[in-house]
């Protein structure tokens, strides 16, 4: 039988459980096992009965939840190579799962670099494109989602959730069919932006103003101000991260605090 140890660990619930349950909570501990380095990316996995044997799990759930990792990115299964861990870089960045456990592992400058650029490529056209297009109700929305954010700064709901919403908005008041479909699947790559970025109630204050001129801009249909405005918070984003660029070599990202920003 494998070895137990705490990180990653997770026992699995007993007696009246659906089976889906069983299956979920297998997927969280292997994923656990990986993102924690017990098995690093090109490590093979223990076989389906021995990982069964620790998680006190039938072969057929390991087996399914293995599937379902397999289709994340984290690992690659096959007929006579096993389960074999993927590097992080394999992993899908756009499921929102994926990028809980990829917080939980060491981040690198080139992901931080990948995301910037990502977000530089997309966000300030669709603010351009937004400034141009929103009507009433899409103005109301980022206003809102803004307003909270203001809140939250003082100890009233959670910051990230707060601006994501506003970013989110934006996408959608661009009203382009594909921005629209983009706006969910993006979350999670923006969300971890943010986490990486806002690290306590004064650097999410801070960060206020910006939003605000983004705002007025859409709401004053100023697609280049708009667009340079998102240009700013990005990059302004980009100068946060970077000053926790030494962390991550050495250890895992530091959690963000709870609280405020929660």
């Amino acid at each position: 039988m494998l070895a137990s140890p705490a990180c990653g660990r997770k026992e699995l619930p007993e007696g009246g459980v659906r089976v889906g349950q069983f299956h979920d909570n297998a997927v969280e501990t292997i994923a656990g096992w990986i993102v924690s380095a017990r098995f690093a990316a090109g490590a093979t996995l223990p076989v389906e009965q021995a990982i069964g044997e620790e998680l006190g799990a039938s072969r057929t759930t390991v087996r399914e939840a293995l599937k379902t990792l397999a289709a994340k990115g984290l690992v690659r299964v096959g007929p006579r190579t096993g389960s074999r861990v993927q590097p992080p870089d394999a992993w899908n960045l756009f499921d929102p799962q994926v990028v809980a456990w990829r917080l939980a592992a060491p981040l690198t400058p080139d992901l931080i670099d990948d995301l910037v650029e990502m977000r530089l490529l997309l966000e300030p056209e669709a603010a351009a494109l937004a400034a141009q297009r929103a009507g009433a109700t899409d103005i109301a929305a980022i206003r809102h989602a803004y307003e909270l954010m203001e809140q939250a700064t003082e100890g009233k709901g959670s910051y990230i959730q707060a601006d994501l919403d506003f970013h989110q908005a934006i996408l959608r008041a661009a009203h382009n069919q594909f921005l629209t479909q983009l706006s969910s699947v993006v979350g999670a790559v923006l969300r971890l932006s943010f986490e990486l970025s806002v690290t306590s109630p004064q650097s999410a204050k801070a960060s206020l103003p910006a939003h605000a001129a983004l705002l007025r801009a859409i709401g004053m249909a100023d697609p280049g101000t708009a667009r340079d405005c998102l240009v700013g918070i990005i990059r302004q984003s980009r100068d946060d991260m970077a000053r926790i660029r030494s962390d991550l070599a050495a250890a895992p990202r530091r959690r963000i605090a709870e609280g405020a920003l929660r």
